[in-house]
C-alpha cells in the first residue's frame, strides 16, 4: 500500500468551494482506499486560509509590473475560503475518528517573510510540512493565465531556473520544511533550462540544505510537459545523496488520489530506491516501495 503525502481537499477556483469538513474528509479516504493508498497526507495550500493574507502580503511585491500584482492580488482574494484553524480541527476530527489521515500544510516560501511563516505554523500540531516556490515576486510559474504565460516570454529561461532553484534553497534552509514540493516547477509548460545537468545537481543541494525529502509528484503527467516532477536525473541525484523520498498526486479531488504511484514508484526503483518516506508528527517512516506494502519502520 501507498502513502500519498500531498493531497488537497479543494479544486482551484471552484465556486463555491467545497467545505473542509468531516464529509469532504471520508471521500478522499475512500477514493484513496481504492486507489490502493493506505493513508494520505492532507496538506491545504496556505493561501486558502484568512489567518495567512496579511502576514504574507509579500505576495503582492509590485516588482515593476503592476498587472502582474493585480492579477495575483485578485487571484488570492479569489482563493480565501477558510480558518486555518476550522482546517485543523477537521483534520484532527477525522483522525480521532480513526480516518487514515495526517494534518499537512503546503506552505509557500516568501523571501523576507520567514519570521511570519514560522508564527503561522507553530501553534498547532502537524504530521508534515510541504515546502513550495509558486511565486517569483508578483508572477505565477505555474498559472495558465494569459499574462502570466506572456511573462514566460519576457523572461530568460536559465535565469528564471536559477532563481526558482535559489528560493528553495533558501526555503530548505530554514527548516521550516519537511518535504519540498514539485521541485522542478519551473517546467511545468514545457520551459527546460539550456544546461539542465547545473539545475538538477542544484535541485538536490537545495533539498540537503535542510535537508528535506524530495516529493515525486505524477501531477506533472496531467501538464503541458507531461512527466512526473521532479526529472529523472534529479531523483538519481537525490539518492546518491542519500536523501529521502515521499510519494505525492497533488490531489485536488478524490479521484486522483494515488494517480500513477506505480509509474512513480518505478522512477524511484530506476534511481535505487527501495523505500519511500512519510511523515507524522514531523517524524520521517519509511515504507517498502518494491512491494508498495507499508511497513511502518
Amino acid at each position: 500500500m501507498y502513502v500519498d503525502s500531498h493531497v488537497h481537499l479543494q479544486p482551484h477556483s471552484a465556486k463555491p468551494p467545497p467545505a473542509m469538513d468531516l464529509e469532504r474528509i471520508k471521500r478522499f479516504v475512500e477514493a484513496a482506499q481504492a486507489n490502493g493508498v493506505e493513508r494520505i497526507a492532507i496538506t491545504e495550500h496556505v493561501f486558502r486560509f484568512r489567518e495567512a493574507y496579511e502576514p504574507l502580503s509579500g505576495w503582492l511585491e509590485d516588482d515593476g509590473q503592476p498587472e502582474l500584482s493585480a492579477t495575483l492580488h485578485a487571484y488570492l482574494k479569489d482563493q480565501l475560503s477558510a480558518n486555518l484553524a476550522d482546517y485543523v480541527r477537521a483534520v484532527e476530527e477525522a483522525k480521532s475518528r480513526g480516518l487514515p489521515v495526517l494534518l499537512g500544510l503546503e506552505l509557500d516560501w516568501i523571501p523576507g517573510k520567514e519570521a511570519e511563516l514560522r508564527a503561522l505554523v507553530e501553534p498547532y500540531d502537524w504530521d508534515v510540512i510541504l515546502g513550495s516556490v509558486h511565486w517569483i515576486g508578483p508572477w505565477s510559474l505555474d498559472s495558465g493565465s494569459a499574462i502570466d504565460l506572456a511573462e514566460w516570454e519576457r523572461r530568460d529561461v536559465d535565469e528564471v531556473f536559477e532563481t526558482y532553484v535559489g528560493m528553495l534553497r533558501d526555503a530548505a534552509a530554514t527548516g521550516l520544511f519537511d518535504v519540498l514540493a514539485h521541485p522542478d516547477l519551473p517546467k511545468l509548460h514545457g520551459h527546460r533550462p539550456s544546461r539542465p545537468g547545473p539545475i538538477h545537481a542544484a535541485l538536490v543541494e537545495a533539498a540537503e540544505a535542510g535537508p528535506c525529502a524530495i516529493e515525486l509528484n505524477s501531477n506533472g503527467y496531467n501538464k503541458p510537459v507531461g512527466e512526473a516532477y521532479p526529472a529523472a536525473p534529479v531523483i538519481a541525484g537525490a539518492y546518491k545523496a542519500g536523501l529521502s523520498i515521499t510519494l505525492a498526486s497533488d490531489a485536488h479531488a478524490p479521484d486522483r488520489v494515488g494517480e500513477r504511484f506505480d509509474d512513480l514508484a518505478q522512477l524511484a526503483a530506476n534511481a535505487g530506491y527501495e523505500t519511500f518516506a512519510w511523515f507524522e508528527s514531523r517524524k520521517q517512516r519509511t515504507a517498502e516501495l518494491a512491494s508498495a506494502v507499508g511497513r511502518t519502520k
